[in-house]
């Protein structure tokens, strides 16, 4: 027997089998667009609903890995809260049953035969994406051309795997895998976890079944590794991101191997005591669909009752033990790069984490001035432990956007990732300025000032003036508002216009001899700080509706640094 020959003509069909499979899953996934991060970033705290998303989210992209994955990032980014990523995985395993059914359809019709879906597909797809110029168009001919490609692999895999369907050793494997639960769940995981898809993983073994090889006890055990097997993309992407984003990973692993270890047991107990007999009949690519979806319906249906066990189970493996661990801002606002690859995500992603990086700069500095002003100097660490993370999560976001603009982005795409440089470019100042706030609060400290400043209520009137128009620049940021966005300019005049008076007030008392001018001069300098942050803001709203271009945008941002 020519083995070479075998080994080659099925690695070739396989090829165009996995290529077909990843071109549709990101022809869908670009012509979703931003609409799946919505649907996924939007999901309600009812588990139901999240097991709808999730399967409905994995049905339309053909991937439960890249909807887990993705979920995974959204958790890492704060956009998904942990409790909510239960129900989306659930529904994900269900979902992605939906490509089995596809491979399957062959043995429904003879219209169905797949080297003739796969050629018109193909063909058809092709032409459109030599003849049009709409992105969107594009995407949608990407979609064509890989569920071509996926039944032209499809095609060649029975016939390239055929003769082995005639050797002894082949089927003595598959009848010790199905009289071996073990093995044949270990031979699913690493099937798996090598091609890094549980979908492909299921199609090859629907091809050997069409070839007439795979018994039915040996196909479920392979089936369930397989569903284990699709965990480890999902816990490789959470290396190096949150606890948060490791404890979904961990979700979608526990839930996995509970349902397999059930299900394996119920398995062995049919086909050793019930029907022996069934276990070792051949199965066909249908009962391996039904199989596959009868077991996720059934899995889900009884472990959606203890999601809130498995959370806490996963949230323990992520060494996650305390509520203030689990909410730490700070965390939640990291960026998942396994989502760059998919401009409209990470974009989406990034503005998300913008505001919520505003968010905690606005509580920092709302601590640092009334600390200043209050003289609170238990609060100095606090303030500088708050600082150093506050950096570290505005140099992410920047390194994020940075590689993100570095990816095959369209025009306005580019525009808008410079444009948010720019704004994490402008916020570290504002950062800075609050660092601004500690240092004077310490120098206070350091020389035993007890006293306020004549016209310190007078700072106190600018604060206000800072604050509001602080949050009138997050309201411009989040709706991209033009009056909004003059609101925001003229408040920030308005702050430099109240500095200035507050200058001339100093000045003026420092002729007095019994005003402090040390004093004085701190109120001072932290009216100037406050002016600048107001700079700072109004910087920020300028970028964002006047970024014409990716080149004007990043000059800009480097002119002003």
């Amino acid at each position: 027997m020519d083995y070479v020959g075998i080994l080659l003509k099925f690695l070739g069909s396989f090829g165009l089998f996995i290529f077909g499979i990843s071109l549709l899953s990101s022809g869908l996934q670009k012509t979703a667009g931003s609409r799946m991060k919505k649907i996924l970033g939007n999901v309600s705290k009812n588990r139901f609903s999240g097991v709808l998303f999730g399967a409905g989210v994995t049905a339309l992209i053909q991937s439960s890995t890249a909807t887990t994955v993705m979920a995974v990032g959204f958790v890492n980014a704060g956009i998904i809260a942990l409790p909510q990523i239960v129900g989306i995985i659930m529904g994900a395993n269900v979902g992605t049953t939906t490509t089995a059914w596809l491979v399957s359809s062959v043995e429904w019709s003879s219209l169905l035969k797949p080297d003739a879906i796969g050629a018109v597909c193909a063909a058809f797809g092709a032409l459109m994406l030599l003849f049009t110029k709409d992105r969107n168009k594009k995407n949608i001919a990407e979609v064509i051309v890989g569920f071509g490609v996926l039944f032209l692999g499809l095609s060649q895999m029975p016939a390239a795997l055929k003769p082995l369907a005639e050797l002894d050793a082949v089927r003595q494997l598959f009848i010790t895998m199905g009289t071996n639960p073990f093995l044949g769940i270990i031979a699913g995981i690493i099937v798996t976890v090598i091609i890094q898809s549980s979908t492909a993983s299921i199609g090859i073994l629907q091809s050997m079944a069409l070839s007439g090889m795979v018994p039915w006890n040996a196909a479920v055990y392979i089936v369930l590794g397989q569903n284990i097997g699709t965990c480890l993309t999902a816990i490789i992407s959470s290396i190096g991101t949150t606890k948060n984003a490791k404890a979904a990973a961990y979700i979608h692993l526990v839930y996995n191997v509970v349902g397999a270890a059930i299900f394996c047991t119920a398995a062995i107990v049919f086909f050793t005591f019930i029907n022996k007999a069934f276990g070792s009949t051949s199965i066909t690519a249908t009962d391996i669909s039904m199989v596959h979806t009868g077991y996720n319906i059934a899995a889900l249906i009884l472990l959606f009752p203890f999601g809130g066990l498995i959370l806490k189970l996963s949230e323990k493996m992520a060494g996650i033990n305390t509520q203030a661990d689990a909410a730490d801002a700070s965390e939640l606002i990291e960026l998942d790069e396994s989502i760059l690859e998919t401009p409209s995500y990470a974009i989406e992603n990034s503005s998300d984490a913008i505001v919520m990086l505003m968010d905690l700069m606005r509580k920092n500095l709302t601590l640092g001035v009334n600390t200043f002003l209050e003289k609170d100097y238990k609060k100095i660490n606090t303030l500088w432990s708050n600082s150093e993370k506050i950096d570290k999560v505005n140099d992410r976001i920047n390194e994020f956007l940075t590689k993100l603009f570095n990816e095959n982005l369209s025009a306005d795409e580019s525009v808008v990732a410079a444009a948010m440089i720019h704004i994490t470019i402008s916020l570290k100042r504002i950062s800075n300025r609050t660092k601004g706030f500690v240092a004077l609060t310490e120098n206070m400290r350091d020389n035993n000032i007890k006293d306020a400043c004549v016209g310190a209520e007078k700072l106190v009137d600018i604060f206000k003036q800072t604050m509001l128009c602080y949050d009138t620049m997050i309201d411009a940021y989040k709706t991209d508002d033009t009056d909004t966005i003059n609101l925001t300019m003229t408040e920030a005049d308005n702050v430099a216009e109240m500095r200035e008076k507050y200058k001339a007030l100093h000045l003026a008392l420092a002729a007095n001899p019994d005003y402090d001018v040390e004093v004085g001069l701190l109120y001072a300098e932290a009216a100037r700080h406050l002016s600048r942050i107001a700079h700072n803001i109004k910087s920020v709203v300028e970028t964002i509706p006047h970024a014409e271009s990716p080149d004007e945008a990043i000059a800009e941002a480097m002119r002003r640094g």
